[in-house]
Formats: C-alpha cells, structure tokens, sequence
C-alpha cells in the first residue's frame, strides 16, 4: 500500500474527527461578552473565557482566529502591547487564509493600525490607516471609523495643525455618538489635548466633566481613569498645581481600583499556563495522528496479508488439484490396460503390497493402509484430500480383486 495514500487516509480521519467535534460557537455573542467585561475592566475574565476555547483545541480555525483577535483586544485594554500585537500575528496568520470577504481581516488591519498608534508607533500606525484606506473597507464598523479618525486628528495635532486635527475629532466624536455612548469619552479625552494645545482650559475642563460622567453612568473604570490621567497632565503642564495634586487623589484611588500592574502580571501568568497546555495539545494532536496511522497502516497490511495468503493457498490448492488428476489420468490409463489384456491372474501373496498391476502412487498408498492409517491419516501423509484417497482405493481393490480392507487385511495376514 502507498504510504502517502496511508498518511492522507490517517490526516483525513482525524480532520473528520476535528470537524465533528468542533465547538458550536456564537462568535457575535462572544464578542460582545468580551467588550463587556473589557470596558468593566475585567480583563481578567475576558481572557480566562478566551484561553479555556483555546485550550479546547476543538475550535475550526476560523473560530481560533477570532478568538486570537479578541485576546488581542483584551491585551490592549491593559496597555500590554507586545502582547497584542504578538496576539495579532498569530491570528492574521490563520486569517489570511480567509475569504477577502471575512470581516475578521478588516478588523485585524483596524486593530493592528489602533495597537501601534496608542504604543506611540506613529509610522506603522499610519502604514495601516493607508492600508485600510486602500481597502476601501464598504462594510466598517463605526467604532472603528470614528478611532481612526480620531488618529488622524491626532497626527494633525502633532504637527500643530489644530484646525484640522479640530475637524478630524469633530467628525470622530459625531460617529462615535450615534454608535456607542460609552465609548464617546475616548474621543472626549483627545479633544482635551487638543484644547489644552490651544490654551483652552476652561473648554478642557468641559470635556473633562463629560468624559467623566458618561465613564461613570456607563461604569467603565478605565475610562474613568484615563480622563483623569489626561487632566492632571494637563494641569501640570499649565502649573495649576493645586488643581493637579487634588486630581492626582483621585487618580491615585482609581488606578488602585484598576489595580492595572497585578492584572497585567496575573494575565501572563494565565498566558504561560496556555502555551504549556498548548505545547501539551499539540503533543497529544501529534500522537494520535502517529496512532492513526499505525491504525490505518496495520488494518491495510492486514487485509494485503490476508489477500497474499488467501492466494497463495488457493495456487497450492489448485497445484494439488492438478497433480491429483495427473494420477487419476494415469490410474485410469492403468486400470484400463490391465483390463484390456485381462490381467487378473492371482496375485502371489507375497508380492501384493509390489504388485506390477499397481502405479508407484498406489503402492505407496497400500502400504500405508498395510500400517493401519485411516484415509484422512494417508491423504495427509500423501498431501492429497480424503477423497483422492477413497478413489485410489477403489481403484486398488478393483485391479487386485478385493472386496475391501477387511478383505486386503486378511490376504496380508494369511501370508
């Protein structure tokens, strides 16, 4: 059997067995649990939910790579980076196997363009926005649309170009609005930087009471706390000292809550634990797929050995088959003769077991009758059936004139 045919055989199975065993997940539902517990600051949660799928191992890959995708943007909600954009690779790896048309990879260029621009890697940030420009993405979440026009503006604020960072914010926020309330305060909290570069204070403070009244009606801590960090910046910046070290209280009491630097090192203490139970998966995969094979492999050899044996015995059969009826023709030619000439003269008594009427196969024979073997006994001294054995003694007792053994018996006995 071909051993390539066996290995794909052997894949095949277990990709069948892959695909049956597959999780029914609702990946919309799963996504808006995600975004739930990520703006709760539960990040935690998030990505205990996401690593017990992933250690499932019995996710198709199109739902792996959304589940990658969502650990991602769990990771960036803690400002972990590195992670995030290690997270992002190993999905848009299995993505880029997708249709053109899976929405995953749209949201992978978005999520990439977000992750570089908040770690402050404006260029390959702004690689990415052309990118999705390039796209021409018809069918982009709003969200989306608003960050990254927000990110715009921001790239016209570090060039001091305030009037159409102002626009570009202005655009972010009306979008952002119409699709997620809670989420307004992310561009509230730009606007503020761009007031305060404009030495707006009283329009910062402004924002800043928005931001933190909608981040508190919609009980996202991280919201909260980003809104302050930004004020207290602010404020120190203008040396409005008072003002600041009152704010800092603040903050100070909402990054305790947040307790950001614990869930970070608690996260990648989760993160170790997946790759070993990865590693253990992928290990455990390898051996059944090797047990699979062997499977495959000993069921073909066994059927090949069966058929090779069966064939060889039906070629010995058919050999004994052919040299039985080679004697039978010569018996017949012999028995013929004898009657032809009516040799029935008696037999000398002493010379019955030689007699000359007698082919050397039917001598061979008496004499193991003369020894008392029952026909099974001579047909496998012989390696011929019973039944050639029965006919040989017809033929003998005809040509020697015997009624039957107990005749033959007699004759050997009175000699």
């Amino acid at each position: 059997m071909n051993k390539k045919f066996t290995s794909y055989l052997a894949i095949f199975l277990l990709l069948l067995f892959g695909f049956l065993s597959a999780k029914d997940l609702n990946i919309n539902a799963l996504e808006r649990e995600i975004i739930k517990y990520n703006r709760e600051g539960k990040q935690k949660l998030s990505q205990k939910k996401l690593s017990d799928l992933l250690f499932s191992g019995d996710l198709t890959k199109e739902q792996e790579a959304n589940v990658l995708y969502y650990m991602a943007a769990t990771y960036r909600g803690v400002s972990d980076y590195m992670m995030c954009i290690d997270y992002l690779n190993k999905s848009y790896a299995i993505a880029k196997e997708l249709p053109k048309e899976n929405i995953l990879r749209m949201k992978l260029d978005y999520e990439y363009a977000f992750a570089y621009f908040d770690n402050k890697e404006f260029d390959k940030s702004s690689k990415m926005m052309d990118r999705i420009a390039a796209q021409n993405y018809i069918h982009a979440i709003p969200e989306d649309q608003s960050y990254i026009l927000m990110q715009e503006g921001y790239l016209f604020l570090r060039n001091q170009k305030y009037d159409r960072a102002e626009l570009k914010y202005e655009e972010a926020l009306g979008i952002m609005k119409q699709a997620s309330h809670c989420n307004v305060p992310i561009v509230l909290v730009k606007m503020m930087d761009l007031y305060n570069q404009k030495k707006d204070i009283k329009k910062v403070e402004s924002l800043y009471r928005q931001s933190m009244e909608i981040s508190k009606s919609c009980g996202v801590l991280k919201y909260e706390t980003y809104t302050a960090s930004e004020m207290e910046k602010i404020y120190k910046g203008n040396n409005l000292l008072e003002k600041a070290y009152a704010i800092s209280i603040k903050v100070d009491s909402l990054r305790k809550r947040e307790n950001l630097e614990n869930k970070v090192s608690e996260m990648h203490v989760i993160e170790k634990k997946y790759i070993e139970k990865k590693d253990e998966l992928q290990e455990r995969s390898i051996f059944w797929e090797k047990l699979g094979a062997v499977f495959v492999t000993t069921i073909l050899l066994s059927i090949i050995a069966y058929s090779v044996l069966k064939s060889k015995n039906l070629k010995t059969e058919k050999l004994k088959m052919e040299e039985e009826m080679e004697q039978i023709k010569e018996d017949l030619n012999s028995y013929s003769e004898s009657y032809y000439f009516n040799e029935k003269s008696e037999i000398a008594e002493p010379s019955i077991l030689d007699s000359d009427k007698l082919t050397e196969r039917q001598k061979d024979l008496l004499k193991l009758m003369a020894e008392g073997l029952s026909n099974k006994e001579i047909g496998e001294k012989l390696f011929i059936t019973e039944s050639t054995v029965k006919y040989h003694i017809k033929n003998i007792y005809s040509i020697l004139e015997l009624k039957d053994r107990k005749d033959f018996f007699k004759k050997i006995n009175n000699n």
